[in-house]
C-alpha cells in the first residue's frame, strides 16, 4: 500500500484530519498555503499509514463503494457481522491491523474494517470521545459526523468510582479508564486490569432494561415529559401518553422505553417523517433513503401500536427472528440497537431521555442480570428443574430455524427458586411470548406477563441491578388475574366504579385499561368493547 499523508488541523485540545494526500510533497504544499491564513488553528503533516502504537480509528460516513454505512466483521461474536457509520460516531479504539483489516473497538464490539473505510492516527493527534461526571450525572461526550462535532448525552447517575473534573475513556460503556494507552492495552489483551472499575462494570439501567417490563409513570406524566421538551412547538408526540400506556399493557412493551425511542427517532415528534407520515419511530427510514422509505400511518397513535405489536413484540423480541439480540435497547454488542440502527449509540440515546426528566420510583425497580459471555447455546427451562421440558434453546436449530446467538444477554429476574436437589434457579421474564402450555415459543402470540417466563441456573447469570419493588405480572383488562379478559373483569370494574367492591393492589393496576392513572367509566367501556369484539385490546 502506498504511503499517504494527512493534513491535520489543531485548535486547543481538538484535532481533525482535514485532507489526505498521495504524496508528502502535496501535503506539504497544502500546509504551506495554510500558513498565510490568519487563524488560531495550527496545521501539521502526518504520515497516514505509519506504525501507530496507541491509535484512534476515524470511521468514514460512507463506505469506499458508496454505501451509506460501514460494514464490519464481528471479532467479539464471529458470524454476527454488523454495520455502523462515522456519521453518528466518528472514533473507535485502534487495536491493530490483521490480515489487511483495521481492528477497532466501538460500542462494545471488536470490529474489523476494510482499511479503505477508515483512517488511523495517533491518539495524541486525535479527537477522542470520553465520559465525565457533573451535577450528579454521568455524561458521554462523543465525536461524530463529517462536520467533526461533539455531542453530549446523560447516560446515568454519578458513579461512586468516578470523580468530577476528569475524562474517562471507554468504548464499551462498562469499564472506564483515565489513560487511553492503558485502555488500548487492556482491549488488546481481553482484560480490564487497568480500568478504574475493573471488578464493577457499569450497566446503564434504561439501556439494559428489557422491553418486557412496565413503567410506573402514568399517561399524564408521559405527556408532561413531552410538553416539557417541545414546549409550544408542534409535535406529533403531544397527548400520546395514553397510547404509550395502552399499548404497553396490550402487547407487553415498556411505554417509557418506547417514549425514549420515539423521542430520539422523531426529534420529539417534530421531524419531517413524523409530521408528514405520523411515523414516530423511523420505521422503514433506511440510511440510504430515509424519507421515501419511511412507513406512513393514519395517526401517530397507529405508529405506537405498530411499534409495540409488530416491530418489538412480534419482531425484535422474537428469539427466532434474525434481528433478535435481546429485548433491551443495548448497543452494537447486544440488544435492539444491533439491527435497528447504524448509530452505535442509538440505545444509549434512547435511554438518555429518562435521566433528564423526573421518573420517580421508576428507576431501578427491576432486578436485572446478564447471562454471561457469548452464548452459543443455552437452554430455557419451563420449570426450575433439569428434568423439566426445555422451552427453547438459544443458538441451536429448533424446528429447522437456528436462533441467534446472543452476547452478554440482559434479562429481568422475577424470582429465585431452589429445586429439590438444592440447585438454585432464576425465574426470568421471557422476551418471546410462549404458547398456552409454556412448552414452546409463540412468536406472534399476545404477550402475557404472568405466563411468559422461563428458568435458568443462577450460575449462568450475573446480577447487575437489585430491584426495589414487586414486579407486576399482568396484562391489561385481566382484573381477576385468570389469564383472560371476560365479563368477570367487566363486573369487577363496574363494582369498583359504583364503590360496591373497591379494587386494590395489582387488580387496581390491571383495571386501569387506558393507562390514565385511575379507574373510570372509560376503562369500563374499553373492557365492554373488547368483549363485544368492536375494539379489542389485543
Amino acid at each position: 500500500m502506498a504511503t499517504e499523508y494527512n493534513l491535520v488541523a489543531g485548535k486547543g485540545d481538538d484535532k481533525e484530519v482535514v485532507a489526505t494526500y498521495d504524496s508528502k510533497e502535496d501535503a506539504q504544499q497544502a500546509l504551506n498555503k495554510r500558513k498565510y491564513l490568519r487563524s488560531s488553528t495550527t496545521y501539521s503533516v502526518e504520515e497516514k499509514n505509519k506504525a501507530v502504537t496507541y491509535g484512534v480509528v476515524y470511521l468514514n460516513a460512507k463506505s469506499y463503494d458508496g454505501e451509506s454505512y460501514l460494514t464490519y466483521d464481528n471479532v467479539s461474536n464471529p458470524g454476527y457481522d454488523g454495520y455502523t457509520t462515522g456519521s453518528y460516531a466518528k472514533d473507535a479504539a485502534y487495536l491493530g491491523t490483521f490480515n489487511g483489516k483495521v481492528r477497532a473497538m466501538q460500542a462494545g464490539v471488536i470490529m474489523d474494517f476494510d482499511s479503505r473505510d477508515v483512517t488511523v492516527i495517533d491518539y495524541s493527534a486525535a479527537n477522542i470521545s470520553y465520559y465525565y461526571v457533573s451535577d450528579g450525572y454521568l455524561y458521554h461526550r462523543f465525536y461524530y459526523g463529517s462536520s467533526n462535532k461533539y455531542n453530549t448525552y446523560r447516560v446515568g447517575y454519578k458513579l461512586s468510582y468516578l470523580s468530577a473534573g476528569k475524562k474517562y475513556y471507554s468504548y464499551d460503556g462498562h469499564y472506564f479508564y483515565t489513560s487511553y494507552p492503558n485502555m488500548i492495552k487492556d482491549y488488546q489483551n481481553g482484560v480490564h486490569t487497568n480500568a478504574v472499575n475493573k471488578s464493577d462494570p457499569y450497566y446503564n439501567y434504561y439501556q439494559y432494561l428489557s422491553h418486557r417490563t412496565t413503567t410506573s409513570l402514568s399517561a399524564a406524566q408521559i405527556n408532561s415529559i413531552v410538553n416539557d421538551h417541545v414546549g409550544s412547538s408542534s409535535s406529533k408526540m403531544k397527548n400520546m401518553g395514553s397510547y404509550f400506556i395502552q399499548y404497553q399493557n396490550s402487547y407487553g412493551v415498556n411505554g417509557l422505553l418506547m417514549l425514549g425511542v420515539s423521542g430520539n427517532e422523531s426529534a420529539w415528534g417534530t421531524s419531517t417523517i413524523a409530521m408528514d407520515k405520523n411515523n414516530l419511530f423511523g420505521h422503514g427510514a433506511v440510511d440510504s433513503n430515509p424519507y421515501y422509505g419511511a412507513h406512513g400511518y393514519a395517526t401517530a397513535s397507529d405508529s405506537i401500536k405498530y411499534h409495540a405489536e409488530k416491530f418489538i413484540s412480534n419482531g425484535y423480541l422474537d428469539n427466532e427472528d434474525w434481528r433478535y439480540n435481546g429485548g433491551y435497547l443495548g448497543d452494537k454488542a447486544g440488544g435492539i440497537n444491533v439491527r435497528y440502527a447504524s448509530d452505535p449509540y442509538w440505545g444509549e440515546k434512547a435511554a438518555s431521555v429518562n435521566y433528564y426528566y423526573g421518573v420517580g420510583n421508576d428507576y431501578g425497580r427491576y432486578t436485572m442480570g446478564i447471562i454471561n459471555g457469548v452464548q452459543k447455546s443455552y437452554k430455557l427451562y419451563k420449570e426450575a428443574s433439569y428434568s423439566s421440558p426445555v422451552i427453547h434453546t438459544l443458538g441451536q436449530k429448533t424446528n429447522g430455524v437456528t436462533s441467534p446467538r446472543t452476547y452478554n444477554l440482559a434479562v429481568v429476574i422475577l424470582d429465585t427458586v431452589t429445586d429439590s436437589a438444592g440447585n438454585r434457579w432464576y425465574k426470568i421474564q421471557s422476551d418471546t411470548a410462549l404458547n398456552s402450555s409454556r412448552t414452546d415459543t409463540d412468536w406472534d402470540g399476545i404477550y402475557n406477563f404472568s405466563k411468559d417466563y422461563y428458568f435458568i441456573p443462577t450460575s449462568n447469570v450475573t446480577v447487575i441491578n437489585q430491584g426495589n419493588v414487586k414486579v407486576p405480572s399482568y396484562y391489561t383488562g385481566d382484573v381477576n388475574g385468570d389469564g383472560k379478559v371476560s365479563s368477570l373483569d367487566y363486573i369487577q370494574i363496574k363494582n369498583h366504579i359504583m364503590k360496591t367492591k373497591v379494587l386494590s393492589g395489582d387488580a387496581l393496576l390491571r383495571a386501569d385499561v387506558n393507562g390514565d392513572g385511575k379507574v373510570s367509566s372509560l376503562d369500563y367501556i374499553k373492557i365492554k368493547n373488547h368483549i363485544m369484539g368492536t375494539n379489542r385490546l389485543f
